[in-house]
């Protein structure tokens, strides 16, 4: 932290003392997710679940329920980045659209556009 931070931080801890746990909660979820593999989150979770915090126990309950996605999104090195950009682009522009035009002007919309090349016969 920079000299500034530092003393906002410590301004704060003044009037909210609970700031310092909090913080700690939250850096040892950021190493978790930073760990090689998924025990680091998963005894996280387990800690987070017991903590004073209502946000922090609600969040952690969140995790647990889907933690085999949560677990292999720290284990593997593979990310959806790519995909749900599409998916969020294919949304947006069906949204523009809606009720105007068919399944074609979609199409046009999304797909690059490539000429069509004339069948027949070969010269």
């Amino acid at each position: 932290m920079t000299d500034e931070q530092q003393r906002l931080f410590d301004r704060i801890t003044t009037q909210c003392p609970d700031v310092i746990d909090l913080r700690q909660i939250a850096l040892r979820f950021r190493a978790a997710l930073t760990a090689e593999d998924s025990t680091q989150l998963r005894q996280w979770i387990a800690g987070a679940k017991r903590c004073e915090f209502g946000a922090v126990v609600r969040f952690a309950y969140g995790l647990q329920k889907d933690i085999s996605a949560v677990a292999a999104a720290v284990d593997t090195s593979w990310s959806t980045g790519q995909v749900e950009g599409q998916i969020n682009r294919l949304k947006t522009i069906k949204r523009q659209m809606y009720g105007r035009a068919g399944f074609e002007l979609l199409r046009a919309r999304v797909l690059p556009y490539s000429p069509a090349t004339i069948a027949g016969p070969a010269p």
